[in-house]
């Protein structure tokens, strides 16, 4: 039997391209992504990071770049991140089974290709990518997971493609790495690892499987043994069941007002009902959170917690407790900065536990089910918030700054990338 053999596939500064690639010049000029609210850098391509802009800086400190003409922003544009990201795992799925790890990087099994043409399936894997959705992806190729991971990384210094399995020895490599580079070696664990001289990840690989299994647990002798070529962590088709919903956002403007923070949480209730129906879903129980501004005196934060009766993705049935919640959560003398919605207790929408207090009415549940239908029909096909309950208000003057936003170009009809001949 052949031994198992992985390809992580990484987009490139995903953000960033996504944005460069209805606007090719941005492939070339300093970009930066911002965060919700245009707060701070998230995302950055290489020219950026060539201007010394780092990840995560507050954008008020680089605006002056951007009105200088030296650098671009654009706001979050997460639907467009959203659909390129499920063409490029589409796009992916034809060339064998694949595990989506998260929005830009997925890993795929590379056994039923032979060893002697790992680099050009790699190399046909980058092409094809790019033509099908424009994005450039980086490929690693190991003989397990973390070891995938690992030359994907190097991936970015040798044209695209990294190739460990055909290395007769890895270890003057490994040597060269940070134990901290490792998948699923944390910063704490980092510091426990270099207190015991334990600083490279050859190290880390050459390290007591005792002593590791003490220090982090399962999980880190999983990591050794996998960087030992040992294979523990096989491709997961099937993603775990998801355990929670959240929505949240930070405010365009301090909220002061019961009305607009009930507008606020209604809307983001709105989105997770629609998260829990676009998934197969139902939710047991309804979370609301609210806090102040981190950065003012007197921080507030505080939630609450209601439990359903059953489980539900009717959105008016989750909006009821998620309003009760934000009136009990209000407090007149607190400027609300945040807020947000999380629902739990999530079952399969077809095997919902029916309540012994709370009748069946299977045409009522019916015509529950067809309207919830229809509105997401409705606002897919036209915009998120065509269709909309009125407790979500129309203005909506709390609504997230995003100041940069660029055209959702693969989702709207009217938003769709304008050619010049």
């Amino acid at each position: 039997m052949k031994a198992p053999v992985f390809a992580l596939v990484d987009c490139q500064s995903f953000y960033c391209s996504c944005e460069s690639v209805f606007e090719p010049r941005l492939w070339k000029i300093p970009l930066v992504v911002l965060s919700n609210n245009d707060g701070n850098v998230v995302a950055l391509n290489e020219p950026a990071k060539l201007l010394g802009v780092p990840r995560g800086e507050a954008f008020f400190k680089v605006r002056h770049l951007v009105d200088a003409g030296k650098l671009i922003a654009r706001s979050s544009n997460y639907t467009l991140y959203g659909d390129l990201s499920a063409r490029t795992m589409a796009t992916l799925g034809c060339f064998g089974s694949t595990e989506t790890y998260s929005i830009d990087e997925a890993f795929l099994d590379m056994g039923h290709v032979p060893s002697k043409e790992y680099n050009s399936f790699a190399e046909e894997i980058r092409r094809t990518i790019q033509q099908h959705v424009g994005l450039p992806v980086r490929v690693g190729i190991g003989s397990t997971k973390t070891l995938a991971k690992l030359a994907n990384h190097l991936a970015k210094k040798h044209a695209g493609v990294y190739d460990f399995t055909a290395i007769g020895d890895i270890e003057p490599i490994l040597a060269t790495i940070p134990a901290t580079a490792v998948w699923g070696i944390g910063s704490q664990s980092g510091k426990a690892l270099a207190a015991n001289g334990i600083d490279t990840a050859l190290q880390l690989r050459n390290a007591d499987r005792f002593w590791i299994r003490k220090r982090l647990g399962v999980v880190g002798l999983r990591t050794v043994l996998e960087l030992q070529g040992i294979s523990c962590l096989p491709l997961e088709q099937c993603p775990p069941a998801r355990r929670s919903i959240c929505v949240s956002r930070s405010f365009g403007k301090p909220v002061r007002s019961v009305t607009e923070l009930k507008e606020a949480v209604a809307t983001f209730t709105a989105q997770a009902a629609h998260k829990l129906r676009k998934n197969g879903l139902a939710a047991g129980a309804v979370t609301v959170f609210v806090s102040s501004s981190r950065y003012k005196d007197n921080y507030f934060s505080n939630s609450a917690s209601f439990q359903l009766l059953s489980e539900t993705a009717h959105t008016p049935k989750l909006l009821a407790p998620a309003l009760m919640l934000t009136e009990r959560l209000w407090q007149g003398d607190i400027t609300f900065a945040k807020a947000g919605v999380i629902l739990t207790g999530l079952t399969e929408s077809e095997s919902i536990q029916l309540n012994l207090f709370e009748p069946y009415k299977s045409w009522s549940d019916l015509q529950e089910r067809q309207l919830m239908e229809t509105v997401d029909a409705v606002n897919t096909r036209y915009s998120q918030g065509a269709l909309r309950l009125g407790a979500m208000g129309i203005d909506q003057p709390w609504k997230t700054r995003a100041q940069f936003l660029s055209p959702r170009y693969t989702t709207r009809w009217t938003e769709l990338a304008i050619v010049k001949a």
